[in-house]
């Protein structure tokens, strides 16, 4: 997708097929190089030594490029990321806030406050205990299944498959829980809208082809695609199924979610509206898809200042995405049909959403809620995507929150467990 990974032309990896010896190096494997970029364009985590590996094949590519460019010496250092702190500096995480941000109070469900209503909060508790094994058919089952997923781009992909790995070798967690990384690199919040818009009003299929556009998101050829244009609830459905999933299993999800080139879009708070109401669509088409999907665990993105990328959802987007998010369960909140999840209020449309944990930190800033920040040392070379170590960050603030979360608890964890919070890495 435009502007969420340092986009290296494949093209290019067929001239490392020649590539000259370094003095203690052995040829790179042109095969090898092309699996691990497609793993990296895809999100997929790499290992310390494939993501070494693929920055030597990004080096070469580099080195190669800047031969072919007139006027450039090789083998001269590429011109430095330039971090721009006065475009994010001042910012306040929203957990934080004690005066307005261009118009909007503090906290994540507003008026200062970091937990929901108390008539909101209720109601998430009993959806919570309504959330238990179920067989295949949708029906209570002592060795059924609870299917907890994540939906979202290159970013969320990469943290989820972490969470997933750590969650599932935690010997607290139910082993009913089936924890599916559905979300895919290059895959933005208006793409994944987009993609399942048949289930919507034509209204709204409307807005969101014309976005399309607006952002310049591809609707046909995309890369590492799997074959269909539309691909994204189609490879999620892939992915349900291969965890040994129906579709009548899911019950939770994680949605993290961003515009990847949100300037087209105009100023706060003309992006943030259409992330909120890209949102509002994704969890219309959920559950559509996903009958007993019951709760959505809503994250907005992690700090995007280190890149600078226009494309890549920078500062101030990045951090304004969270009044996007902010939105999406304030108006459910305030009775939006379109969010309803009552059935005793009408047709359910979604289920209900609730906030997960708050990611956002001023870079190198703590923030007062616990003291997470988001260092240069926490990206990868690229700037855009989390590294092993700003991984582990996202990882544990999931982690602690399902394990501890009066909701969660309930279902995540073996019967009788009870978990304390680890301090995320800071």
């Amino acid at each position: 997708m435009r502007g969420f990974a340092v986009l290296l032309v494949p093209l290019l990896l067929v001239a490392i097929s020649t590539a000259a010896r370094a003095a203690d190096e052995a040829p790179i494997d042109v095969a090898r190089g092309k699996e691990l970029m497609r793993k990296f364009q895809a999100g997929e985590t790499l290992t310390p030594e494939e993501q070494a590996y693929l920055d030597r094949v990004k080096r070469e590519i580099r080195k190669r490029a800047a031969a072919r460019r007139p006027g450039r010496v090789p083998n001269t250092p590429a011109r430095p990321f330039v971090v721009n702190r006065g475009d994010w500096k001042t910012l306040v995480p929203i957990t934080d806030m004690t005066a307005p941000y261009k118009g909007e109070d503090g906290g994540l469900y507003g008026g200062g406050q970091n937990e929901p209503p108390e008539a909101h909060r209720v109601a998430y508790l009993r959806e919570s205990e309504k959330t238990r094994p179920l067989d295949a058919n949708g029906q209570p089952s002592d060795d059924g299944k609870i299917g907890l997923i994540a939906i979202g781009f290159s970013n969320t992909s990469i943290e989820w498959e972490d969470f997933k790995r750590t969650a599932d070798a935690d010997p607290q967690k139910s082993s009913n829980v089936v924890i599916v990384n559905g979300a895919m690199g290059g895959r933005s919040a208006v793409m994944w809208a987009w993609d399942g818009a048949e289930v919507l009003p034509k209204a709204e299929q409307d807005r969101l082809d014309k976005q399309m556009d607006v952002v310049r998101m591809p609707k046909t050829n995309r890369r590492n695609s799997t074959g269909l244009d539309k691909d994204t609830w189609p490879t999620l459905a892939k992915r349900i199924e291969a965890a040994g999933l129906s579709a009548k299993q899911v019950q939770a999800v994680w949605l993290k979610h961003v515009e990847a080139n949100p300037k087209p879009l105009g100023e706060f708070p003309a992006h943030a509206r259409a992330l909120q109401a890209d949102m509002t669509a994704i969890l219309n088409i959920a559950r559509h898809h996903y009958p007993n999907l019951r709760v959505a665990y809503l994250s907005s993105r992690t700090f995007g200042g280190w890149s600078g990328r226009a494309s890549g959802s920078p500062e101030p987007y990045a951090y304004e995405s969270g009044f996007g998010t902010r939105w999406v369960v304030q108006n459910q909140i305030q009775g939006d049909a379109r969010l309803n999840w009552d059935p005793g209020r009408g047709d359910v449309k979604a289920p209900l959403a609730i906030w997960g944990p708050y990611l956002w930190a001023c870079g190198d800033t703590p923030r007062k809620l616990d003291g997470l920040m988001w260092s240069e040392d926490d990206v990868r070379a690229d700037r855009l995507h989390p590294n092993e170590a700003g991984t582990k960050k996202t990882t544990m603030l999931l982690l602690n929150f399902f394990k501890t979360d009066a909701g969660t608890s309930r279902w995540f964890l073996k019967p009788g467990k009870t978990s304390r919070v680890t301090p995320p890495p800071r």
